[in-house]
């Protein structure tokens, strides 16, 4: 079953700083409290939680428009498929909204874990608004 969250998060820094830390796509170990190491070859990413969970990623950054796209080819992480996001970056004065959205599919055996899973990701994505808040204005 596919399924959609959509959140909304302030940053509070200039949106130039945001995009700084997020177009590249190399710092999200910095500012994405779940991923302990990542690297970028090309349009490939890889990122490791803590406990030791791979995330093998396509990315995709439109520095004009301030979006970027990623999908998660492959990931030991959550009970989800098919998973592609979207941040989008955009100015508010001096600070930041940042929309992350993120699409994928659940099956019909864990559909019923779908309300903790949305939880966890908004959880998770407000977490790293307010840590990316820090790290854009360091």
């Amino acid at each position: 079953m596919k399924k959609r969250i959509e959140t909304v998060n302030q940053i509070n820094a200039p949106v130039d700083k945001v995009w700084s830390k997020v177009g590249p796509g190399t710092h999200m170990d910095k500012w994405m409290p779940i991923i302990a190491t990542c690297s970028v070859d090309g349009n490939k990413r890889i990122c490791t939680t803590p406990e030791g969970a791979t995330l093998h990623e396509t990315i995709e950054a439109d520095a004009e428009n301030k979006v970027f796209k990623y999908s998660i080819d492959k990931q030991d992480f959550m009970p989800i498929s098919d998973i592609k996001g979207t941040i989008t970056l955009k100015e508010n004065g001096n600070q930041t909204i940042m929309h992350w959205d993120v699409d994928f599919e659940i099956s019909e055996e864990n559909e019923a874990t779908f309300p903790e899973i949305k939880k966890n990701i908004e959880g998770i994505y407000q977490m790293a608004a307010s840590s990316l808040s820090e790290f854009a204005n360091a």
